[in-house]
Formats: structure tokens, sequence, C-alpha cells
């Protein structure tokens, strides 16, 4: 686990080791110190497989080093004597010459008896033994920068730490640096260690190091190196929870994975099993037994409640704390002072399920008798423990408790296990318990709500069909009809095709029309209507009027919450000022009435409905406010799709940082479906955008996972991801035939949202125009113009035209961009005036990448087409600087190439200051001066200096003359030099 030397390290940098940054920086420091004789000594701490041994192994790769390496033994129960000290000796022996050998052992023939090999006769170690270790050591060290390393001191024998202490309080000037390594468990009361280290932490060059687990990113860094490639952010998720982070259990985790699995197996590996049992093998009968009722229990468990379980079962009771206190040297229960438990989860689970038959079900037996005075506190636990008692009813009845006690705590996915095992358990459970089939009915729908809230969709649906099939819909038309509309939701939500979708639906308006003035024929006509309008089928508007009419006539809010947000979405193209008000109606009914999905979809079109008006900053605000008060009850993954709206608003609108959070967040909820897609889509165009282009395809290849690419409610993020990451994968022509078929919906009239669109589809042209061009291949580059232009006359009108002010700034944009793009495709003359036009526009729209990307698009088509490269410097640097600032890598190295090969200086200019010494040669420079100076600095020529500061050329040539005369110098370079010594840049 912690013991690979160092012969076995890789050649190119561990990536096991990340997350370590600081506490290699402080093992190289002191490597380092060595080399200017200036030795010291360092422990490193951690449990076990935190990766101690290999963050040494890193420290070490240095081939001018001389390493050598000791290994504490733990045999039997004992330490073997000298045995670290015996491998480094043996480890120096391996690689000096006979020359070196002579030199250093001369006079030390006693060591013969660590060192049978050294010949001469054996004999016991004498008092000398110590001083002639450490004479030895220090001759090497005046030979080599030498490190020793002592691994595993733990297992060290106190003979062994005498040498070392010796070593340690005797640093002078050796090149000698001493690194050890203990793990944390192992290290009970008394162990001699403890004493080791309080007496070598008052020795001035001792320090310690503790490393802890990973986190989830540098877990996630792990398992790339591991597997080969970026691995599923889902996969990550659940290594890091079954891991806790430890090294060497996601080693083992996933060492037969191929990294494109999105789940875990449920199977533990047997590497994995075997490293956790070890410890546990090594414990006394008692505390192995205890150990076992600890797992049975399924969490951390008092005290009290562990003693009385486990005296039942062949514990001791009296020696509880000495049984626990042996577990956590052992490393098997973490230290602490809560309720013990294991230090490694995956632990339980390998002992649970080794128990000997029957035996879990006793112990889950007196679990039941110990707790059940404690009833609705502890309802989830003893809901399990009756049921592998085999208890049913009391399965049940503690089930619904336990499901109550979640509503209180605001719990939706712990709510939806209960109600689950509830379910399934009904054909079990003793009639007078559960109740008619109405309830049953009752149930089954409740479930399937909650369900639906986390993102169990599947499950749902099956309900929900479970329980249709319980109601006579002529009997019971209403109930049977609220069952079809939810069924219709939830399908919907699991990406199922609308045609399918509309099916529950029509039955549903169907099973109502006789109660016409009904609430649930106000949700299904509202529900008819949504689902026209994805089909692109006329009468969308009237059942959409319709339905919110009878549901005013109704007086259900719940009805008219859910007709309002329907004709919010019907209207959010064609009247978004209606649709708007609709939405924010919609929203506060749903939120009065708890009605959590109307409240969900009310705000999705209310957010349309603001970015179709042109209020972008508002829909993104409206999305992250809602997202907010709806997670904030409970981990309802309903509020993830609205982070997947606000994200895109960020992402756009340049907040970047912003969305990486919010994405972030989405991602290790590990949502599925249509609000999952959205979020691994938003996440590949960020990633596109940053040049993790790896990342990107993995993010797009999960969002397809997750739903159909055919997929029609979240269309425009389906094409824009997939579109920016093939265009990142240098791929224009497999973009062009992703776009094309996703430029309209169904085939109809194009509509506002393909605006931005069209703006991708004609960058996807026009690479390929350029690729056909680079070729020589000016057929395939007239092939790409004859595309483009056909596509745009196809249009009906003008698809960049709107009525509200606000929006048409939105517009402007989208029309300067494609005009520009078609430039760039039939390599127009005038390319530059297009993408700087194009570049204000975006500016104009608060879009700060787009508008950066055109500005480097204007500048260089300008200096292709032979304008000075002056002349569009500026715009470089600004497209620099916000590059830089939203970490858009491939745009940045975009400019720079382009600036190197101009010969543009992207530096900004830094106010000169004068240094606080009295008679520098920059004291007698003028305010004036002093900024030009700055200028020269960053390389800028005498017409920029004159543009930026509003002078002519020859205002800035007399200021630089008076410059070279005040300061001494014969040249620019030479003044923006002395400049940069004197610290006046910036001082």
């Amino acid at each position: 686990m912690d013991t690979e030397r160092v012969g076995d390290v890789r050649a190119r940098p561990d990536h096991r080791l990340a997350g370590r940054g600081a506490e290699r920086d402080v093992l190289v420091g002191a490597v380092a110190g060595a080399a200017q004789r200036r030795p010291s000594a360092i422990v490193v701490h951690g449990e076990a497989g935190v990766g101690k041994t290999r963050l040494v192994q890193e420290v070490c790769r240095d081939p001018e080093l001389l390493v050598l390496w000791g290994s504490c033994v733990h045999f039997g129960g004992a330490s073997v004597p000298y045995a670290p000290i015996i491998g480094v000796l043996q480890d120096w022996l391996a690689q000096a010459d006979a020359a070196e050998r002579a030199a250093v052992l001369a006079g030390a023939d006693e060591l013969s008896s660590l060192l049978p090999a050294l010949g001469g006769s054996p004999s016991a170690p004498t008092a000398r033994l110590i001083p002639l270790i450490d004479l030895v050591l220090n001759r090497i060290a005046d030979r080599h920068r030498t490190v020793v390393v002592v691994d595993d001191l733990h297992w060290a024998d106190l003979a062994s730490l005498d040498v070392l202490a010796y070593v340690i309080t005797g640093f002078r000037s050796q090149q000698l640096t001493v690194l050890g390594t203990s793990r944390d468990e192992d290290r009970g009361l008394g162990h001699p260690l403890h004493g080791w280290l309080a007496d070598m932490r008052r020795m001035p060059a001792f320090d310690e190091v503790h490393l802890e687990r990973l986190d989830l990113d540098t877990t996630g860094l792990q398992v790339e190196y591991l597997v080969g490639h970026i691995p599923d952010i889902a996969l990550v998720n659940q290594v890091q929870a079954r891991s806790g982070g430890n090294p060497y259990l996601t080693e083992l985790l996933v060492q037969d994975l191929s990294g494109t699995e999105s789940v875990l197996p449920d199977t533990v590996p047997g590497l994995l099993r075997d490293a956790l049992l070890a410890a546990w093998h090594r414990l006394s009968v008692q505390a192995r037994q205890l150990v076992r009722v600890l797992a049975v229990g399924g969490r951390p468990t008092p005290l009290p409640i562990l003693a009385a379980v486990a005296g039942a079962h062949g514990v001791d009771v009296g020696g509880l704390p000495g049984y626990l206190a042996e577990a956590q040297e052992r490393g098997v229960i973490g230290a602490g002072k809560g309720s013990p438990w294991f230090r490694h989860p995956l632990l339980a689970e390998v002992l649970y399920d080794g128990l000997p038959p029957g035996e879990a079900a006793l112990i889950h037996t007196t679990y039941l008798e110990v707790l059940e005075p404690q009833s609705e506190l502890v309802a989830a636990d003893l809901a399990v423990h009756s049921q592998q008692a085999g208890r049913i009813d009391d399965t049940y009845r503690w089930s619904q408790i336990a499901a109550e006690h979640a509503v209180m705590l605001r719990a939706p996915a712990e709510q939806a296990i209960q109600l689950e095992r509830m379910c399934d358990l009904w054909e079990q459970v003793s009639p007078e318990l559960r109740g008619t089939t109405a309830d049953r009915t009752a149930l089954i729908l409740k479930t399937a709500a909650i369900c639906s809230r986390v993102a169990r969709n599947d499950r749902a649906v099956e309900l929900l069909t479970q329980a249709i099939s319980l109601v006579d819909r002529a009997r019971d038309p209403l109930p049977a009809a609220d069952l079809l509309i939810d069924r219709s939701t939830v399908r919907w939500h699991q990406a199922e095709s609308i045609e399918a979708v509309a099916t529950d639906i029509q039955d549903a308006v169907e099973a109502t029309s006789a109660l016409p003035n009904s609430a649930q024929h106000a949700r299904a006509l509202a529900a008819l209507a949504w689902a026209e309008r994805w089909q692109g089928l006329p009468g969308a508007v009237a059942h959409a009027d319709e339905a919110v009419q009878i549901a005013r006539r109704a007086g259900s809010d719940r009805a008219l919450a859910a007709a309002l947000a329907q004709r919010s979405m019907v209207l959010s193209s064609q009247s978004p000022l209606e649709a708007l008000a609709d939405g924010q109606e919609a929203v506060r009914l749903a939120r009065a009435c708890g009605a959590t999905l109307e409240w969900l979809r009310g705000v999705v079109w209310q957010r349309h409905a603001l970015w179709n008006l042109g209020r972008r900053e508002e829909a993104t605000e409206a999305a992250l406010r809602n997202y907010a008060d709806m997670a904030a009850p409970g981990r309802d993954l309903f509020a993830y799709f609205l982070a997947y709206l606000a994200a895109e608003g960020l992402l756009e609108s340049g907040r970047w940082q912003e969305c990486d959070e919010l994405l972030r967040a989405g991602l290790a909820a590990r949502c599925v479906n249509t609000g999952g897609a959205g979020l691994r889509l938003t996440a590949a165009s960020l990633a596109v955008r940053r040049g993790r282009v790896a990342e990107a395809r993995q993010h797009l290849d999960r969002a397809v996972e997750l739903i159909p690419a055919t997929f029609r409610g979240i269309r425009h993020s389906l094409a824009t991801g997939g579109g920016e990451v093939l265009l990142a994968e240098n791929k224009p022509q497999a973009a062009i035939d992703w776009l094309r078929p996703r430029l309209t919906l169904l085939g109809a009239d194009p509509i506002d949202e393909d605006d931005d669109l069209l703006v991708l589809y004609a960058h996807a042209v026009a690479e390929s125009a350029r690729v056909a061009r680079d070729a020589g291949d000016e057929e395939g580059a007239t092939k790409a113009v004859g595309i483009l232009e056909d596509t745009l006359s196809s249009r009906a009108g003008d698809p960049f035209t709107s009525t509200d002010p606000q929006d048409s700034v939105f517009k402007a944009m989208y029309r300067a961009q494609v005009s520009a793009e078609l430039a760039r495709c039939r390599d127009d003359a005038d390319q530059p005036e297009r993408w700087l036009r194009a570049a204000d526009a975006c500016g104009a729209a608060g879009a700060l990448w787009h508008q950066a990307v055109a500005r480097w698009r204007c500048a260089e088509a300008a200096i292709a087409a032979g304008q000075p490269p002056i002349d569009v410097s500026d715009l470089l640097r600004q497209a620099h600087g916000c590059a830089v600032a939203l970490g858009a890598a491939p745009l940045q190295a975009d400019v720079e190439s382009l600036a190197r090969r101009s010969r543009i200086s992207l530096r900004v200019p830094v106010p000169v200051v004068v240094p606080e010494k009295p008679d520098t040669r920059l004291s007698g420079l003028t305010a004036r001066e002093r900024e030009v100076l700055a200028f020269l600095v960053a390389g800028r020529s005498n017409t920029e200096i004159a543009r930026e500061l509003f002078i002519t050329d020859k205002t800035v040539s007399a200021h630089v003359s008076n410059i070279l005369r005040k300061t001494g110098t014969a040249s620019r370079l030479e003044a923006a030099a002395l400049a940069v010594r004197l610290d006046g840049p910036g001082a």
C-alpha cells in the first residue's frame, strides 16, 4: 500500500499525487536546502493508502540525489531491530564502488554485526554502533546529496529510532535529508513513536507533514490518470463517496474500469475486499465480533446502544472501551469523540456480506429491541432492521413513520425510499394495516410524485402505470385523468417522444370531457396545448386560453397555475410580454399551494419570455433565484433544471466562474434526464471555450446517453453543445451535419430561438470553407458558400428582427455575426469592416466572449488584407485581456499567435513610479514623460502612444528624446530596461 520502492516510480509525474502540491513543496524545499548544506528531517503522516510513500518517491526522483531507502518491518507482532538502518546501508552498498566503500567504512568494522556482507567476525552490537552509523552516513553525505528514507516509522524498533534521533540531533552542515513516513493507525497510547516525535519536535531542523484524504477534484484527477482519460463526473462522485478520498482505495475501485462508466459496479472488487479486511483480521476475537455488530447497525451507533446489542451477541461489555480502542489503533474504526463508525465505510459492507447465514437477522432483531423505545427518531433504522429481521408489518409501519419524519426534515430523497418500500410490501402487509385499494392508489400517486421530484422518473412511470391499472376510468374519470397527466409529464422528463407523451394527454382529455368545468379538465387542456405547441399543431393558443378560463371557474390554484404555465409556454415566442405575465402569476400561485412542478414550469417559461424580450440578465437572475429557493428545502432535482437554464445565461454573459460553480453543483447531484443533459451540454460549451476539448466530448457523450439526440425539449442546447464540441475537434462538416436538422423545429417556419443557432451554423460552414481553401480545394470552398447562402435565403423574411428595443440589440448582434461569417466563408474583401461591426454589436449586447472573438477575427482579417498591424493592435489587446480574464485558453492562444506573427505587443502599460531613493535616473522625468515611458516598457510605437494619449506623433517623439536625455540612455529599449530594473513600473 505505502511501500512501493523508488525504482518503481514512473518517469512522468504521478497524477495520483494530485492535491499534494503544498506538501510536495515542503519536502522539495528540504531536499534543496541540503544542497546548500542545511540538513533537515521531515516525517510524513497519514492513514494507510493516502499516498505518503508516493509523495516521498516523487520528491526523490532527481537523478542527482543518492536515495537510500529502508523500511521498518513488523513480523509476528514484533519489530525487527535495526531493520530500516540495515536497509539504508545495504542500499548504499549496492550502489557504491570499491573505493567509496573503503573510504566510508574505514574504522567501522563493528558494522559487520548488522551487515555480515562486510566480512569480519560478526559480534553483538556495542555502544559504539550508533555513532558508527552516524559517521558512515555523514561520510556518504560528504560525497553525495543524500536522502535517507525510513518507511513505516510506526513499526520502527527502538534501536532504529535511537539511530535516527542521533543523526538528527547531530545535524551540522551535511548534504543530508532524512524523510520518514508514518501511519496514523497502529499508534495507540504508549506507542514508542509518540515519545520519539515529542523529542524530535524540539529540534530546529525537524518538521512534519500530514496528508489528508483527497477532495472530489483531486480524486477526479487520480481517476483520470488511472483510466487514461477524463472520467465521467458521476463516476468520480461515486468513487469519492465509496473510497472516502483514500487514493489506494480509489485505485482498487477503478482498476478494472474503462472510465467510460457513469456508475460503479455494486460488488466490491476482490483485491479491495482483501485490503479492507486485512486490518480487521488482526483484531482480537472480541473486537472482531464487536465490529461485526457495528456493521449490522448500518450507521454510527451510540455506545449505549452498541453495548446493549453487542452484549447479546457474545461481546464482553466490560471490555468494550478496550475493543474500540484496539479497532481504532488498527484503523478499522475512525478516531473521534462521536459515535463509533468505520474509518472506511466500505468495510461495513464487506463485513455485513460476510456474516454467516442467519446471524445478520438475529443481530437486526436485537437492534429492534434496543431501538424501539426511541420510536420516530430512528424510524428509518427500525424499518430496515424490521425488514432484515423478516417482520413485514413492522417494516411497513416504521417506513410510514420514517416517511412522515422525512417530510418534516424536508428530505424528499429519503421520503421516496420509505414510500417505495411501502409500495413494494403492500401485497404482503396485513389488510387491516394497509387499507383499501383507494388507499393503495393514493400511496402510489404520492410515491410517484416524490420519485419524480428526485429524478427517479423511471420508477415514477412504473408506479403511475400501476396506479392507472387500479383505477376504473369510467367510474372514476377525474383520478384517472390526474394519473394520466402526471404520467405524461414524467415521460417527457425522461425524454420520451412528444407523440408518445401526447397519447396520455389525449386520454386525459377524453376521460374528463363529460366534466368540462373540472380542474382536471383544465389540466388536461393545458397539457394538450403544450403538446400541440411542441408538435406544431394548430389550436394550442385556443386550448391554453380555454384551460385558464376553466381553471379560474373551478377555483383550483394548482390547476390555474398549471394552465397559466402552459399558456406561458405557448405564447413565449409570439407574445413574450403576455407569456411573462402568465409565467409570473403561475409561479406565485404554485408557490402558494406547494405545487413544485407548476412552479418549475412557470419559472422556465418566465425565463424564456424574458430571454426573448432581450432582458437576459433578468432571465438569468430569475432562474438563479428560483433555483436557490427550490433547492433549499431539500434535494429536489427539479431545481437543477433551473440551474441548467441559469448556467446557460451565465455562460453567454461572460460570468464563467459563476457558471462553473453552478454546473459543478448540478453535476455533483448526478441529475438525469433533461435537467442532467442540459447541465452536461452547457458544461460542454464552457469546456470548449476554455480549451478542455476531451472533457467537452465526455459531457456531450453523457448528455446523449441521458436523452436521445433527437429530443426536442432542449433542442437548442443539444445543437449548441454538439456543434461547439465538433468544431473544437476540427470537424466542421460533422458540425454542419449536426446543426442543420436542428435549425428549425419539425421543419416548421424558423423561430426566434434559432437566430443564435444560425450564427453557430454560419461559423461551421465558414470553417469548412477555410479548411477547403487551405487544402487548395476551391470547389469545396465554393460548395460551402452555396450551402450557407441557400440556408440564409430559404428562411422566410428577416431572421433577425424584433419589435422590442432590448431584444433588437441581440438580433443586431446575430445579424452582424452571420454577416461577418458569410464574408469569411466567401473570403470577401470587407471582412475587417464586418467583423468590427460584429464586435461593436456584441459589446452592445454584453456578450464578452463573442466580442473578443470578433475583435480577433477583425484583426486577423485586417492583417491578412495588408493593413498595418498597428491599426488593429488595440483590438488584439482588448481581445487578449478578455480571453485572459475569462480563462478562454484557445482564444488567448489564437490572439497571442497572431500578435507574435505581426510583432504586436500585448503588454498593458503599467504606470512608472519614481523610486523613493533620491536622485535616481528617473527622478527628473515629468508626469507626462513617465506616462510615455510606461508605453515604451509595454513595447508600443510612437503612433500607438499618440493615439492612446490623444497627442501627435511629433509630441511623442519629443517626449521620447527627453526621456533618453534625462536617463542617459541611448535607445527606447535601453530606457525601458532601465525603468524595469529600477522597479519604476508598478512600484
